[in-house]
């Protein structure tokens, strides 16, 4: 099996690099799980207003540090849907953000709609290569707007 050969294995990878005390990212495993094509939304509310921010990898990396500088900041996936068909994936993975990941206050919850592709493909037709992340986009509960709860229970 290659590296990031399943689903589970990204979406670890996914939560792991992000998270961690002050400057603790880690962004060079982090990049290998996201396509050199891939885009990433981060979707906020402003002055009421939805807005999206998209970026390439280096550009999220760069928004991203200065954000997280000088915080905590643990991102801990708490449930799961995933559908596939193919050589494509779709992945809905609620989570929530902590100090720790044992801190017993959660700072937000939300949703990260995570877009993959498999590269490659065996004999039986079924995908055996890597799997890449092609897209990700997020949102966060705020007032009216809680966490699906088919999405909690893994």
């Amino acid at each position: 099996m290659t590296k990031y050969g399943t689903i589970d294995e990204v979406m670890e990878a996914l939560y792991d690099c992000i998270s961690g005390p002050p400057g603790g990212q880690d962004w060079e495993r982090d990049r290998e799980i996201y396509h050199p094509r891939a885009l990433i939304t981060r979707t906020r509310i402003v002055d009421g207003a939805p807005v999206a921010f998209t970026f390439s990898y280096d550009e999220f990396v760069e928004a991203t540090i200065p954000i997280l500088a000088g915080r905590s900041f643990y991102e801990i996936e708490i449930g799961r849907k995933t559908d596939v068909f193919g050589q494509i994936a779709h992945v809905f993975s609620a989570y929530e953000a902590r100090e720790t990941p044992d801190h017993p206050e959660i700072q937000f919850r939300g949703v990260n709609m995570v877009h993959l592709w498999n590269d490659g493909f065996g004999d039986d037709g079924q995908p055996n290569g890597r799997w890449w992340i092609m897209s990700i986009i997020w949102d966060n509960e705020r007032d009216g707007l809680n966490l699906p709860g088919q999405w909690l229970a893994g």
